[in-house]
């Protein structure tokens, strides 16, 4: 009778055994899923030049024939021409990596994961698919996106990328839409500390909607941080249509007061900085 207690109680132990090993390797394989680049690795915070950003910029500046009456106003507008492609052509795709990151992974292989989720802020019912794998050397990104009711469409590869394995750096390549499956805009990104230290969005896409040559392309605007009174900048090189070229054009503002500078040959006819105050009125460059 002894004997059978004590076989008994050793078949519990090896159960035990096995349940707590199968456990452990279930949390590891968790841990180990491959870590989600920076929200702002896509959209970083464009707030110091939006009109209704809490800076306190006032937004009755006016334009003249060639460029805006106001030095802050006219960087707005060349920002603003980036953050537009963000947030409204291209609104799933950055809203629907925004909302990974409430979610958790689920291992589909040996060396991927995915994230599976429906997509909210929006009238329509979009659903989301992110898978990450893991290679030696790099974490490939891949976000399908499917819309359900009107004009509606099946599952569709949105955008794709790649990140290094530490998390500090990688890229993006976001396509136009489900009806224009082309690539649009390619973003490069790089970690300082605990924030994005640089990244460069660039216009690739090479046709434009009337299927012309699209004279935009390699157009870019780079974000970036630096040890200075003005301690970030933005660096454009923007094709003009009414100018039908390429200009450069330098923004440095401060992060914590809002005041900043602008430098624009092409607008300004000078190779000198126009400056603004806290409040985005025009100020002389000190």
């Amino acid at each position: 009778m002894k004997k059978l207690k004590r076989t008994g109680l050793f078949l519990m132990m090896i159960a035990f055994i096995a349940v707590s090993c199968e456990k452990s390797t279930d949390y590891s394989e968790q841990s180990l899923s491959p870590q989600l680049p920076p929200a702002e690795s896509m959209a970083i915070d464009f707030e110091a030049f939006e009109e209704d950003g809490t800076s306190g910029k006032s937004a009755n500046l006016v334009y003249d024939d060639k460029a805006p009456n106001g030095n802050w106003v006219f960087s707005r507008v060349v920002v603003g021409v980036w953050s537009s492609a963000l947030y409204t052509t291209l609104a799933v795709p950055v809203a629907s990596f925004r909302a990974a990151f409430t979610q958790n992974p689920e291992k589909i292989s040996d060396d991927t994961w995915q994230w599976s989720y429906s997509v909210d802020g929006f009238t329509s019912e979009y659903t989301a698919r992110l898978t990450g794998q893991l290679t030696a050397d790099a974490i490939l990104w891949n976000m399908y996106v499917t819309k359900e009711g009107i004009e509606g469409f099946d599952e569709f590869l949105w955008f794709s990328g790649s990140s290094a394995i530490d998390g500090n750096s990688g890229f993006w390549v976001l396509n136009q839409g489900p009806e224009r499956p082309d690539p649009m805009l390619r973003i490069d990104w790089e970690k300082s500390g605990d924030e994005i230290g640089s990244i460069r969005y660039t216009w690739v896409r090479e046709l434009d909607d009337q299927q012309n040559d699209d004279v935009f392309r390699n157009s870019y605007l780079e974000y970036g941080l630096q040890d200075a009174y003005y301690n970030a900048y933005f660096e454009a090189y923007v094709y003009d249509s009414n100018l039908e070229a390429f200009v450069d054009v330098d923004i440095e503002w401060s992060r914590s007061t809002y005041e900043g500078r602008v430098r624009a040959f092409a607008y300004f006819e000078d190779e000198m900085w126009h400056c603004w105050d806290a409040n985005g009125d025009d100020v002389a460059c000190e």
